[in-house]
């Protein structure tokens, strides 16, 4: 049975903005979310077209052959996907399959040994893309004020229909709690699991880059390509999500941003990674929702709380199969506005706080509590004159290291794969 507090599948996210799809037809490919840029073609040589429209006379093998083509051309970890040892290992394993269904479990296997973000999904069990329900409140973005001067929102992940109304249910709910003068903010990511990249980011660019400008972050590829990510304030009025690099840029306009009375006030990131007695991760920070962690880094007065995020910061290139099956490939890793990247690793906090409990957006907790208590002893709170090494909190020297994940992150012998929306995520 599905755990009932168990939240979406995450949407893949990918922002490649260098190749075309070098095995399918164009009506075949999917882009992770309608905001996906496209950018300067690899100088290196594709691999030629060749995938056939429909399964009509596709052979096992070479289906098969379509899927290792794709995922050699787009990985991060190219090293490892395009030696032949590692191809010669898979065709190995797939050599039996009678059925395009059959060749699923080994293209896991092979997305698993290069990182532990890329996935298949099958036809029948692809990801959706549904607002919240009405029910769910766990998966709408909720606000109050933890104590009269700090300000909370909760930021859950978005697959949902509309990118623009994620923003402006965001920016909504950030403007009436500005309204009654917070000295500092508390942003919840303890339940956000990814989604769409713009829309996640949008939402609350004008808390990790109050100035409205200015590199945040960074998305590296193969090869040390680098497209940067910028949140700009525009003269028009509206805002603007952007990444870009020297030759192209994409971006989401916010119509109807929030712009805050007190820009660069302190911010507490609260996130997590916890798993149930059923092995389902119900209360994940993973994918977008890092990349949230990491644009607040080196900006406003940050701290952390928590425990580590999931361990999936990096963009996805997604493609399906003639079958309509759908592939994911990480194929970046996301960096902090000073080039650090936590690649598969998760991100430790800066005050650590253990919880499997589910957060309570209208109550304070453990976490919140901690949060509060470092937020109202900033200088924006207590009306003193901030000095040079309160103005941003330096990353704690574990954050730059690589840590282990999680207890239950990935049992030994065994995948984390993604399961049904509102199945969690399950170890298999």
């Amino acid at each position: 049975m599905p755990d009932p507090t168990a939240i979406p599948t995450p949407m893949p996210v990918s922002l490649r903005p260098r190749r075309a799809a070098p095995l399918l037809p164009a009506a075949a490919l999917l882009a992770a979310c309608s905001d996906s840029p496209t950018g300067p073609t690899d100088t290196r040589t594709p691999v030629t077209p060749s995938g056939p429209s429909s399964t009509s006379g596709l052979t096992v093998a070479r289906y098969f052959g379509i899927a290792m083509d794709s995922i050699q051309y787009f990985s991060i970890n190219e090293a490892v996907a395009r030696s032949s040892a590692f191809r010669s290992k898979y065709e190995q394993q797939a050599a039996s399959a009678t059925t395009f269904a059959q060749t699923y479990p080994v293209l896991q296997r092979a997305l698993t040994e290069l990182d532990p973000h890329s996935s298949v999904s099958t036809p029948q069990n692809l990801p959706g893309s549904t607002d919240a329900p009405v029910d769910r409140p766990d998966l709408r973005v909720q606000s109050r004020m933890a104590t009269p001067r700090v300000g909370y929102v909760y930021v859950p992940g978005f697959v949902g229909r509309s990118q623009s109304g994620r923003i402006d249910s965001t920016h909504q709910a950030l403007r009436a709690l500005d309204a009654n003068g917070p000295c500092g903010w508390i942003v919840d990511l303890r339940r956000n699991n990814g989604g769409f990249f713009f829309a996640l980011m949008a939402s609350v660019g004008p808390l990790y880059a109050p100035a409205g400008d200015g590199r945040v972050g960074a998305q590296r590829y193969a090869g040390n390509y680098v497209i940067n990510w910028h949140y700009r304030q525009r003269a028009n009025g509206t805002d603007a999500f952007v990444i870009r690099d020297a030759a192209d840029s994409a971006q989401l306009v916010v119509q109807n941003p929030w712009r805050p009375r007190r820009p660069g006030l302190p911010v507490a990131v609260l996130h997590n990674t916890a798993v149930n007695a059923q092995n389902l991760y119900t209360n994940i920070t993973a994918s977008a929702g890092e990349s949230i962690t990491l644009a607040f880094r080196g900006g406003p007065p940050t701290r952390s709380f928590g425990g580590p995020t999931y361990g999936v910061a990096s963009g996805r290139r997604p493609f399906f199969m003639p079958d309509s099956a759908r592939v994911d490939v990480t194929d970046s890793y996301m960096l902090d506005r000073n080039g650090f990247t936590p690649g598969d690793n998760p991100i430790a906090p800066d005050v650590s706080i253990p919880s499997s409990a589910i957060p309570d957006f209208a109550a304070n907790d453990a976490v919140v509590d901690a949060a509060v208590a470092w937020l109202e002893a900033q200088p924006a709170c207590t009306g003193a004159r901030p000095d040079a090494a309160s103005r941003s909190v330096a990353p704690s020297r574990v954050d730059q290291e690589p840590t282990a994940p999680p207890a239950g992150r990935r049992l030994p012998g065994r995948d984390a794969v993604y399961a049904l929306p509102d199945a969690g995520l399950r170890l298999q």
